[in-house]
């Protein structure tokens, strides 16, 4: 008996099954908790994932809102300039209505003054020839008289016209157009991997800073063109007052040829 029993004790059939049954417990809890392990990473990767996307999101958010607040002020730009030429289109207009009025009065009172030294009673021919002679002399002073009013007019006007609000302009839209780029230039002065809010703030701040430049900027050339009009009128008035000092002097120079004529050059 006690033979059988210690027989059956160490059969290696049971010992065997014993062993797998052992083996297939350890395998299966194994595999449950690599199981456990990998759902467990894959979430960690999943959330990784999502908030990676995320801030891409406001990456991506931040370059949009730059590149469209660009396009908008640069239409603005684009606005002011055609408003800009308009005026100094106009003033140059009504700069050369000016001289055009100018021109002709001059050029009508030469007329009737050549017609009144050939009418001219008791002048011998080499008086009417000397008279004809100082007249073509005074003319050239007339028509440098003409043009000093032309030149003085149009150097202060392009002087406004090119350093009032092109300058300014030009600079604006560059600053402007820098606002395109700004995520990438912010992105290569931060370390988005270890500190992304540093990246974030400062992408806020120059969003405020671009949307101040675009209101204030604007409305600095708006008062920019407008402060033509006071230069267009003090220019307006100068060449006023140069026509008539020309046209005075006209008359001047006329009276005095005249006055030879009087006494036949005596």
């Amino acid at each position: 008996m006690f033979q059988r029993q210690k027989q059956s004790e160490c059969d290696p059939t049971k010992s065997l099954q014993a062993h797998v049954q052992t083996t297939y417990t350890i395998s299966y809890t194994l595999k449950a908790e690599v199981k456990m392990f990998v759902k467990y990473f894959l979430l960690i990767a999943l959330v990784q994932a999502v908030c990676a996307q995320q801030q891409f999101d406001v990456l991506v958010e931040f370059g949009t809102n730059f590149s469209t607040l660009a396009i908008n002020t640069e239409n603005e730009i684009n606005e002011l300039y055609h408003f800009n030429a308009d005026m100094v289109r106009e003033f140059n207009r009504e700069l050369l209505l000016e001289l055009g009025r100018m021109v002709p009065e001059m050029r009508e009172a030469d007329s009737s003054f050549q017609q009144q030294i050939a009418a001219a009673d008791g002048v011998d021919d080499e008086c009417r020839e000397y008279a004809q002679d100082l007249r073509e002399l005074f003319l050239l002073f007339q028509n440098w008289d003409i043009q000093d009013c032309a030149y003085y007019a149009h150097a202060e006007l392009e002087e406004d016209s090119i350093n009032r609000f092109l300058p300014y302009a030009i600079t604006f839209s560059s600053e402007n157009t820098r606002s395109i780029s700004q995520v990438v230039e912010s992105f290569g002065r931060n370390n988005a991997v270890t500190d992304f809010d540093a990246l974030v703030t400062e992408l806020d701040g120059e969003w405020e800073y671009y949307q101040t430049l675009a209101i204030s900027f604007g409305d600095f050339l708006f008062d920019e063109i407008l402060a033509h009009a006071d230069v267009a009128d003090r220019v307006y008035l100068d060449l006023v007052e140069c026509r008539e000092t020309a046209i005075d002097l006209q008359q001047s120079d006329q009276e005095y040829i005249l006055a030879y004529l009087d006494s036949n050059c005596e």
